[in-house]
């Protein structure tokens, strides 16, 4: 048969299925016989192998053996057909695992909302709470404090906003205010630059035109005469020309002079006067965020202080309604009760679901088997088979050790035994019990009730 790797069901759980475990008989302790002051052992292993269902027992081991070790080896597909059909398999056994487990899911939340429901109900009647909701009592309680909680720090994010918007205001004005009085401060400096160069210009032309007076007169009295020949006149002229040429000339470039001083120097007032504002500016923000910091870290003590002494109260109406729906045998019945009815009915609906999801499992391995024409095989079939064994291996070990313990007592208290050991490990100078034990054990009935399903 070909291995179907399993899915589901972890390769842990082979280990699980494996021999079961051989607990101590327990026997390990003083009381067996009062007035004993004698100890014994007994060889547990003998003893099982004596009991009339230790064929049962082995039986029951050795098809889990085998189950495990069909899990190991197999054929491998070796045609494309076979190829292929082991991937389909492989795929659709997939898809039936992921809609098992989320079927398996989807009924677990809802028998669990069930539940939920039903104890709201229940803890509502018995607390006079009525219309608790569909969260029950406890999510009433919390869905109120979390409003609460909610209004209060709305308040406080409005309160924070609302001072943010007064300090802002504030400073917009103080800042408009300043940058006023600073403009004003610079266009009286910049009109006192210029007057001064204006005065300054005024005088150097008033110079310069008196220290050519004399010149100036002299030719315009030699132009008065009429008796001038044109040469001399046009010479004359060319001269008084040159004379306010020069003048002009000079005023023009102390004119220049002036607007580049007076440039420098408005650029300067506006510089130093950026830097002022600029520094009001920081120190103001500065201010008004420091203001902020103080007003939020209030708020955030006054939230604390007050989520707190909210806080205090839920956990003790939480507490008074603990105590008295603990203090309710009725309500308290009433709970055990339906979580009883719904976990049988949740415990059916999951039985049927498995059966299905096993079913429909089983129902794609043979398909695939018929079209590959060779056996696969449900490696996660074969787990929950050999898991099942397990149980049933471990049910009937059990009910064997309760018989042998029984036949250890008996043994004991004849013998004056007062300690039994149940290994012979350091039993020491312990008196072995071991064949006495056996001999009853295989005298016991070979029928002992014990669930054992078939391999």
């Amino acid at each position: 048969m070909n291995r179907i790797g399993p899915a589901l069901l972890c390769a842990a759980l082979f280990a699980l299925t494996a021999c079961a475990s051989k607990g101590g008989l327990g026997l390990n302790t003083s009381g067996l016989n009062g007035g004993g002051t004698a100890a014994g052992y007994v060889d547990i292993d003998k003893v099982v192998a004596a009991h009339p269902l230790n064929a049962q027992l082995q039986s029951l081991q050795d098809q889990i053996t085998e189950l495990n070790a069909s899990t190991v080896v197999g054929p491998k597909p070796v045609t494309p057909v076979q190829v292929q059909a082991q991937a389909d398999l492989q795929r659709q056994l997939a898809d039936a695992e992921a809609a098992y487990a989320k079927d398996l899911a989807d009924r677990q939340a809802a028998y669990r909302d069930e539940e939920v429901r039903a104890d709201s109900d229940i803890t509502a009647k018995a607390l006079g709470v009525p219309n608790a909701g569909p969260g029950g009592i406890m999510s009433g309680m919390q869905a109120d404090f979390a409003r609460q909680l909610a209004a209060m720090q709305t308040d406080a994010r409005a309160t924070l906003a609302a001072y943010r918007t007064s300090l802002y205001a504030q400073d917009a004005d103080h800042l408009s205010h300043v940058r006023q009085l600073i403009g004003s401060d610079v266009q009286a400096k910049e009109r006192s630059e210029e007057s001064q160069l204006s005065s300054a210009e005024t005088a150097y032309q008033i110079q310069i035109a008196k220290a050519d007076q004399d010149q100036r007169l002299n030719l315009t009295a030699k132009l008065d005469n009429l008796s001038l020949s044109p040469a001399d006149r046009q010479n004359y002229s060319a001269q008084l020309q040159a004379l306010e040429n020069r003048e002009a000339t000079l005023a023009a470039a102390k004119k220049s002079t002036d607007a580049t001083t007076l440039a420098a120097f408005e650029k300067s007032v506006q510089a130093q006067a950026e830097l002022r504002f600029n520094t009001e500016r920081a120190a103001t923000e500065k201010d008004t965020n420091a203001k902020l910091a103080a007003r939020q870290t209030d708020l955030e003590s006054t939230i604390r202080t007050q989520a707190q002494k909210l806080g205090g109260q839920f956990q003790s109406q939480l507490n008074a309604a603990n105590t008295k729906l603990g203090n309710n045998p009725q309500v308290q019945a009433q709970l055990a009760d339906e979580h009883t009815k719904i976990l049988t009915r949740y415990q059916a609906d999951a039985t049927a679901a498995l059966d299905s999801y096993q079913s429909t499992r089983k129902a794609l391995v043979a398909k695939y088997s018929q079209v590959a024409h060779m056996q696969f095989q449900d490696d996660v079939a074969l787990a929950m088979q050999a898991q099942s064994l397990a149980q049933a291996h471990q049910q009937l070990y059990d009910a064997m050790v309760r018989q042998i313990q029984s036949l250890v007592a008996d043994v004991a208290r004849r013998d004056g035994i007062g300690v039994v050991f149940s290994s012979v490990a350091g039993a020491g100078s312990a008196v072995d019990l071991t064949d006495q034990v056996a001999k009853a054990a295989a005298a016991l009935p070979s029928a002992t009730p014990a669930p054992v399903p078939g391999g």
